[in-house]
């Protein structure tokens, strides 16, 4: 039985090995670390400019040993990631005056990335929902409502950075649509964060990350409904901009999982895909991805018993590209160019029928990963192969005992037999 355990024991021990860090981390602080760090800047070189405007633009850097991977978090206009694969030697410059007035081409390297994608916090879209479906119809005029993330109040809550992870908490708040004369009260949390190993995260659904992803924690926290809608559920709109051949769309592939040790009562996970994409140099990219667990709490405790579901619809081609993304950093960047690039718009909806809509407790969240490459697999842990050992081989093993100690009780009867009878 001993020899059986610490046959286990080697077994998922090699599993473990094969989690393996390719981008290790370092934060502020320079210190090189086996294969590279991951390190932050807020505002970059920007200076009092970017404090008398009360900006937030967050720039990590990670670098590994053929390429370096870099994010900008920004929150001037419609939040907005930007990630670029770059040669090492590759740096990045803002033109900070231009940036702020959300020129093109005031994003640049100093090197041509051999990728980039980027992804808009668009639109929070309010929908009445009369026939308690959880789905969300936007060509219903009269029953939905459109919330623009620009028109809140931002503020920095919180910028943690350690060995292990960089953590950037945003608020906003006083909702405020001059055009359309909207206000809202109630606040839009954003938790983005970065990571420096392959690892689940802390905050539930505790999401498989890698070195190469963004974890994005969306909350609608007390959020004022319409008063005219009596079943208000909420969905959230991103853009996502990629570089590829924009007649090919991205593919929705919703994955089953064998276990939900990390997020219990939930076996799947959905993924969505750019194409790979071939760049001048014949350089063949894997592209990039979302991830998330199609699941939403409705309370900060966030419990099997406090969530409800989310719905993920087919992504929307988009008509006018730069129109699209003027509102955000990514034009910055992108600038005409986005028109000849993927663009798409993915939808999700939170809350399923039965659930209570959003004024039962007047909190959802939705948390998803943004990442480059091929999304991390969920592989089971020492505990639950251990668990699965047991089960399957505890009982094998008393059968196998009690078969041999059947034997071994026959032998002597048929011994005896055999000398009484000579």
């Amino acid at each position: 039985m001993n020899n059986i355990f610490m046959l286990l024991l080697f077994f998922t021990t090699l599993i473990d090995f094969g989690y393996c860090t390719q981008r290790s981390c370092h934060s502020t602080i320079f210190v090189r670390i086996f294969y590279s760090m991951l390190r932050s800047w807020l505002n970059p070189d920007c200076g009092t400019l970017c404090k008398k405007r009360n900006l937030t633009t967050l720039y990590l850097r990670a670098d590994g040993p053929n390429d370096t991977l870099h994010y900008l978090w920004d929150f001037g206009g419609n939040p907005s990631i930007l990630l670029a694969l770059t040669p090492p030697s590759a740096s990045i410059n803002i033109t900070w005056e231009d940036f702020i007035e959300k020129k093109k081409n005031s994003i640049l390297f100093s090197e041509k990335p051999i990728y980039t994608f980027g992804i808009v916090i668009n639109k929070i879209i309010e929908f009445n929902d009369l026939n308690d479906t959880g789905l969300v119809d936007i060509t219903n005029i009269v029953n939905t409502n459109i919330l623009h993330p620009m028109f809140f109040q931002w503020k920095l809550k919180a910028l943690l950075t350690n060995n292990e992870f960089i953590t950037l908490d945003m608020e906003g708040s006083y909702y405020n649509d001059a055009s359309t004369n909207i206000s809202r009260h109630g606040t839009l949390k954003l938790s983005l964060k970065g990571f420096c190993s392959l690892d689940h995260s802390e905050v539930m659904p505790h999401m498989l990350h890698s070195e190469n992803s963004t974890q994005v924690d969306i909350i609608l926290d007390n959020l004022q409904t319409n008063k005219s809608f009596s079943n208000s559920r909420f969905a959230i709109e991103l853009l996502v901009v990629g570089e590829g051949n924009p007649d090919i769309p991205m593919f929705v592939n919703p994955k089953k999982s064998l276990d939900d040790e990390h997020t219990p009562g939930i076996f799947e996970v959905v993924e969505v895909r750019t194409p790979p994409y071939r760049s001048m140099n014949d350089f063949l990219t894997e592209g990039a991805y979302l991830q998330w667990i199609p699941v939403s709490y409705t309370s900060v405790s966030r419990t099997v018993t406090n969530s409800t579901e989310t719905m993920q619809y087919p992504p929307w081609k988009v008509a006018n590209h730069t129109v699209a993304i003027q509102n955000s950093m990514l034009y910055c960047y992108y600038g005409d160019k986005v028109n000849d690039l993927l663009m798409q718009r993915i939808i999700v909806s939170l809350g399923t029928k039965g659930d209570g809509f959003y004024k039962k407790t007047y909190y959802s969240t939705w948390t998803f990963l943004v990442g480059y490459g091929t999304p991390p697999n969920e592989k089971f842990s020492y505990l639950v192969i251990m668990i699965i050992s047991i089960g399957l081989g505890l009982p094998l093993l008393i059968l196998a005992a009690t078969g041999l100690y059947m034997c071994i009780r026959k032998l002597p009867n048929r011994s005896s037999n055999t000398y009484l009878s000579q």
